[in-house]
């Protein structure tokens, strides 16, 4: 049975244990590594969301993140809201079952890498940053990324010494990429990865997101020139770059690999004349 099988299988599973029924079509993860499929039930519609993995993965920041980020500040923030959690094993995988409230806008594109024009007003562009503004004041144990973790990896992509002493950190949604948002309306979706992260790390990786459209791209910097523009920034997008990077080192998404490495290189002369 390949994975896609199994996810199958267990979003159904996890459907009757809800008392929910699908009534769209399972859109799956990267490297279907979740399955998620619009549901109603007594409650009215919502969306279900599966993933499974084995007993030693099946833990830390990036398992229960979605069942995590609920409460103040999660009520100020424009987000779907979490309903019901459940987890179970079969097969010598954990599963774990989201259900949170469906969202009625589309996100802006499919996948990790805008492909497309888009035109977002500057309404949505305000509530993109308003709606960060109380997550990046979230304290929280919980890492997006940790200090020893970048500082290698920057040093083995890049040559670069980060200087940690300078990094502020925040906490970050971290995988705030374009098909991670909803327009015209804004919601921010797939809360699995939030925690600490170099300040500036989701406009980063929002950048990257959209390397393919520059006009798109530059917007986001000008929204966050503010973080952007410092030397936390700095990192940040180098780290958001190296992310993107690992992905056309697998295949995948070989069209940004130049010019996010323009970009980067442009941010290595900088830091290196600070």
């Amino acid at each position: 049975m390949t994975r896609r099988e199994r996810l199958d299988r267990y979003l159904a599973r996890a459907a009757e244990r809800f008392g929910v029924r699908p009534d769209g079509t399972p859109v799956a993860g990267d490297f279907d590594r979740t399955l998620a499929v619009r549901v109603s039930g007594a409650g009215g519609a919502a969306w279900l969301r599966v993933t499974a993995q084995p007993p030693a993965w099946a833990a830390g920041d990036g398992w229960d993140g979605i069942a995590a980020a609920t409460g103040a500040p999660f009520d100020q923030i424009p987000m779907p809201r979490h309903l019901a959690t459940a987890e179970w094993t079969d097969d010598g995988d954990v599963v774990r079952a989201d259900l949170v409230t469906h969202v009625g806008h589309p996100a802006v594109t499919t996948g990790l890498v805008l492909r497309h024009d888009v035109d977002l007003p500057d309404a949505w562009w305000a509530a993109l940053r308003s709606g960060l503004e109380p997550l990046r004041r979230v304290r929280t144990g919980r890492a997006a990324l940790t200090p020893q973790a970048l500082a290698d990896t920057l040093l083995a992509t890049f040559g670069l010494v980060v200087d940690l002493d300078r990094v502020r950190w925040e906490t970050a949604h971290g995988d705030l990429h374009l098909g991670n948002l909803t327009a015209p309306e804004l919601t921010i979706l797939d809360w699995e990865t939030w925690g600490r992260a170099p300040a500036g790390y989701d406009a980063a990786v929002l950048a990257c997101s959209a390397v393919l459209r520059p006009t798109v791209a530059d917007r986001v910097r000008a929204e966050f020139a503010d973080v952007l523009g410092t030397y936390s920034g700095a990192v940040a997008q180098l780290a958001a770059a190296d992310r993107y990077l690992a992905l056309v080192r697998l295949g995948r998404h070989r069209d940004v690999a130049l010019p996010l490495r323009r970009h980067a290189e442009s941010l290595l002369r900088d830091l290196r004349r600070d």
